[in-house]
């Protein structure tokens, strides 16, 4: 029977707000899905949030809310690589 290698990876001190918005963002998006990626630092454990291709919900399955305000759409307090490397 092969043994199953198992590892543990504890990230520490990450900011659960930020955290949140990004999931939210990410979720409203259409990812039904993310992989997670972490680096343990010095200061603050570093996350990274990836979102493949596969993981994003079909067109006609997803349920986008309408909006009047093009602004609420365009606006976000994350960038891109906010998104990809959650500090």
């Amino acid at each position: 029977m092969m043994e199953e290698n198992k590892k543990t990876i504890i990230l520490q001190k990450i900011p659960l707000k930020r955290l949140l918005e990004t999931l939210e963002e990410i979720y409203n998006q259409g990812a039904d899905y993310i992989d997670i990626s972490g680096v343990p630092d010095v200061e603050q454990d570093i996350i990274g949030i990836h979102v493949r291709e596969d993981y994003m919900a079909d067109e006609e399955d997803f349920d986008f809310e309408e909006t009047d305000d093009e602004e609420e759409l365009k606006s976000s307090d994350l960038s891109d690589d906010d998104l990809n490397q959650l500090i």
